[in-house]
């Protein structure tokens, strides 16, 4: 009996120094923990819903302005209509027939031949507005094709910018370049050739307040170049030569027109892009008109091409600012005293 209350006894022993053993190295703790995420965003605006003039009726002046300028008929223009298409058919320049339908009015007066297509396009990547994902066509490129124009021609394109990034685009320049096409003599076309551009917030009202800034071509080239020979003027509207367009600085008109196009529905961008050639009906670049004949050089206009590239230059919203004062927080910088 004595020899079983023994191991009992040491059993117990061993069993509480383990237990001693176990909480004796065991000191109370405890942690905090801060978790940081962050993810960044997408920067990107594209082109889309590309056209001929005329596929909007709230974009229009209702049938008395002009798509195309080509002097023939009485009329001597296409009204601005004339191209008109499906609210959702996003993915032509123009409604069915209608391009065809221009060349039957043209045969026996021109052969003028025009285009304009997203250059690598693909589906868009997320849904802006009325635009769907993947079945809207967009791009960061357009190529604009006129062949065969005349003086006293022009046309007149559109198209969307949307924004298929995270934050806010402002559009910070836009510079311009032509060349001679196919890298053959231009001639004269430089001072022949004129675009135009306008740029607004898509639905813009002029006489709503709190609408955003616009951007227009001519004002603000004649702000840098205020000489008038840098324009002409055909169907009312004011065109810039291209030769104008070597040296203009347009940064300035961009800083005081805040060009911001944001990844929200209500702030797509129109852009309209005209084409001309200048009429030159007394003979400044060419011979004229018979009634005002000169000895100008006609060679220099006729068989030649041109090739203008107009980038349009975006930074994110808050491009150049910083907050302009601190917090508590200047405390830790490495000078803090």
């Amino acid at each position: 009996m004595r020899k079983s209350r023994r191991n009992t006894l040491v059993g117990g022993i061993v069993a509480l120094g383990l237990v001693l053993a176990g909480t004796g190295y065991a000191y109370w703790t405890d942690s905090l923990n801060v978790t940081t995420k962050a993810t960044t965003g997408d920067f990107g605006v594209r082109f889309v819903d590309l056209g001929l003039y005329g596929q909007y009726s709230d974009e229009t002046m209702k049938g008395a302005g002009w798509s195309i300028v080509d002097g023939i008929d009485e009329s001597g223009f296409v009204g601005d209509q004339f191209f008109l298409r499906g609210p959702k058919d996003y993915n032509s320049i123009a409604a069915p027939g209608t391009v065809d339908a221009y060349k039957d009015r043209a045969k026996g007066y021109n052969s003028v031949d025009f285009n304009a297509e997203l250059v690598d396009k693909e589906g868009l990547s997320k849904k802006v507005g009325p635009y769907n994902k993947a079945v809207t066509d967009a791009s960061g490129k357009i190529q604009i094709t006129v062949d065969n124009m005349y003086p006293g021609y022009a046309q007149v394109f559109r198209s969307d910018i949307v924004n298929v990034g995270d934050i806010a685009a402002k559009l910070s320049n836009i510079k311009f370049e032509a060349k001679a096409l196919d890298k053959k003599d231009m001639g004269n076309l430089e001072d022949m050739i004129g675009v135009a551009v306008y740029i607004h917030r898509e639905q813009y009202n002029p006489k709503n307040t709190g609408n955003e800034d616009t951007f227009k071509l001519a004002k603000a080239v004649a702000s840098e170049v205020p000489s008038d020979d840098r324009f002409f003027t055909v169907g009312g509207v004011d065109f810039v030569r291209l030769s104008a367009l070597d040296d203009v600085d347009l940064k300035q008109a961009l800083q005081n027109n805040i060009i911001k196009c944001a990844p929200a529905t209500d702030q797509r961008l129109d852009i309209f892009v005209g084409v001309a050639m200048d009429p030159d009906a007394k003979g400044v670049y060419t011979t004229g008109t018979t009634e005002n004949r000169t000895d100008k050089d006609d060679k220099l206009s006729q068989g030649k091409g041109v090739q203008l590239s107009m980038d349009l230059l975006w930074d994110q919203f808050n491009a150049g600012k910083d907050a302009g004062t601190t917090n508590i927080l200047v405390n830790q910088n490495k000078a803090a005293k």
